[in-house]
């Protein structure tokens, strides 16, 4: 006989092998419980029981409401609402950025120590004629623009009679 069938004979006896768990009370000494088991019983049992609780805890995740509890798992719904997120905090940085780049600026110009190019179109106040940067309507001009529409509607109404 070989080593090997000679080491699974000796298991497949080990696993046959009956054995007795009594359950007593310790205060009275009564049997409670009793049962006649074997390991091959005992693995069988384990090993079912270990598949079905398995089991039900997948079903209760993936068939009740606690799905959404489980990290990584989301609707649809969630997916976009988190890209739309990304895009919106992807924007406020870019803007907080260009608003710091600014304010960066400003102080610099303020201290004196702007290092920036200088504008390339520079005015030349003896070119520029004054009447034309004022904000307030040149007289002349308006009186020169009424006198003129007045005229036209006089020659209107007497070409209209």
């Amino acid at each position: 006989m070989s080593k090997l069938a000679f080491i699974r004979s000796g298991i497949l006896k080990k696993l046959n092998i009956n054995y007795r768990v009594v359950f007593i009370d310790d205060e009275s000494l009564q049997e409670v419980a009793s049962f006649k088991l074997t390991m091959r019983k005992l693995y069988i049992l384990l090993s079912t029981l270990f598949v079905v609780i398995v089991t039900l805890t997948v079903c209760v995740l993936l068939l009740t409401p606690l799905k959404y509890y489980v990290p990584g798992y989301g609707s649809d719904k969630t997916h976009m609402q988190v890209i739309r997120l990304k895009r919106n905090m992807d924007s406020l940085s870019d803007l907080v950025a260009a608003q710091q780049l600014y304010e960066d600026n400003i102080k610099n110009i303020v201290r004196g120590t702007y290092n920036g190019q200088p504008d390339t179109t520079k005015l030349d106040l003896n070119q520029v004629r004054k009447e034309e940067m004022s904000i307030f309507p040149q007289t002349d001009e308006i009186k020169k623009k009424a006198i003129e529409e007045v005229r036209q509607e006089n020659k209107a109404k007497k070409n209209a009679k």
